[in-house]
């Protein structure tokens, strides 16, 4: 949801919680929506972090930078839908940062504890297609966030998504979002590209059902950027929610 790269504090084993207190903002007003409204909204950056009605596993999902398939937890974290506006002391505080601000206000303000554990489940893999790229190799971004891929129309109701200083690791995390619904599932970085990379990929999110001579996203990958995705049952780490308040304390 929120635009940033892969924030590596996720351990592959058990997450050791408590065992020292982490960031915190230096102001924090967070409460329940009870507006019932459908519409949510969040943005992380320039060290604010502003929620709107955001449900309970999405808003936990983006804390530890994982999808919110991957967060294991009572049912109704679906449906607690949370206000949050936070600032942290500097307005350059990396996103990165700006996430283990709202882990550690979770823990304290809603009494989250979890941990983590590899589960095999089905996933997408992206992987390397017939050996080739056809991404331009680029430099790696100075902060995660500064990396920028952009989603925008093309023609005859195209997708054109177009990426630089991108790492294959954020692509793979991030293409669920920028698939808008065709890839609904985590998809797990199996490359092996290390660095950053240039590319423009375009496709037709109705090529399946119309004749309008555009690619669908998976072959839009192999023809334009030389990757493919494939269904795997692989073991991938999952956030289990051991206890959480439904209401955050003051």
């Amino acid at each position: 949801m929120w635009r940033s790269g892969i924030v590596c504090f996720i351990a592959a084993g058990a997450f050791a919680q408590n065992v020292q207190p982490g960031p915190s903002f230096e102001v924090a007003d967070m409460k329940v929506n009870t507006s019932g409204a459908d519409k949510s909204a969040g943005d992380l950056a320039n060290g604010r972090l502003v929620i709107r009605n955001l449900s309970l596993r999405i808003l936990i999902a983006e804390a530890w930078n994982m999808n919110p398939d991957d967060i294991a937890g009572p049912s109704w974290l679906d449906d607690v839908k949370i206000d949050l506006v936070a600032k942290a002391e500097s307005p350059r505080t990396p996103d990165g940062e700006l996430r283990q601000m709202l882990q550690t206000l979770l823990k304290e303000r809603m009494k989250l504890t979890a941990h983590v554990e590899r589960r095999e489940k089905s996933v997408w893999a992206l992987s390397v297609w017939k050996g080739e790229t056809k991404m331009t190799p680029s430099q790696l971004p100075a902060k995660a966030e500064d990396a920028d891929c952009r989603r925008s129309p093309a023609e005859d109701s195209r997708i054109r998504l177009t990426c630089q200083q991108e790492t294959m690791a954020a692509f793979a995390h991030e293409l669920p979002q920028y698939a808008g619904g065709y890839v609904t599932t985590t998809v797990v970085d199996q490359t092996s590209l290390a660095g950053a990379w240039d590319f423009k990929v375009e496709w037709s999110p109705f090529a399946q059902i119309e004749s309008n001579g555009g690619l669908t996203l998976y072959a839009a990958l192999q023809a334009q950027l030389g990757l493919q995705l494939a269904r795997k049952k692989l073991g991938v780490p999952v956030l289990v929610v051991d206890s959480i308040e439904r209401m955050p304390t003051e």
